[in-house]
């Protein structure tokens, strides 16, 4: 009887185990998240261009810690597509990349909000580009 017991145990943990590690489906509309991602993709990409100001600017001794200020905004509310999860095993590794968790939205919330959130990070974008200007930067110094 001890056998049958553990033996029903066994195969119950096996089957939840095999249900938890399952592929999530991602209810709501594959293209729309697909889309959500290629805008967060491209806020990835405009993001890590951002670091490569961010040196520029610190080895010239500029202050921009306003800047600073709302990059970090933006850090905290980046985040992640449903169904488009990083993952630290792929071929295209970032240097820079999400871990916050992913609010519970609609499929087209989810693509609004990519939306905005890139075009925060554009805006974000030029005036990083303009603070490295050889020219702006000679000015400041």
């Amino acid at each position: 009887m001890k056998n049958l017991s553990n033996l029903v145990l066994f195969g119950l943990v096996i089957s939840v185990a095999i249900a938890c590690s399952g592929k999530k489906e991602v209810e709501g509309d594959p293209a729309i998240y697909a889309e959500a991602n290629d805008y967060l993709q491209k806020s990835l990409d405009l993001r890590e261009e951002i670091t490569g100001f961010e040196k520029q600017v610190k080895a010239s001794n500029i202050d921009y810690s306003d800047l600073k200020e709302e990059l970090k905004t933006w850090d905290k509310d980046i985040i992640e597509v449903p169904g488009h999860e990083h993952s630290h095993d792929d071929d295209h590794a970032r240097e820079y990349h999400i871990h916050n968790p992913i609010k519970p939205f609609k499929d087209s919330e989810h693509l609004d909000y990519q939306k905005v959130m890139h075009a925060e990070i554009i805006q974000l974008h030029e005036k990083f580009k303009i603070l490295t200007l050889p020219k702006i930067m000679e000015e400041v110094k």
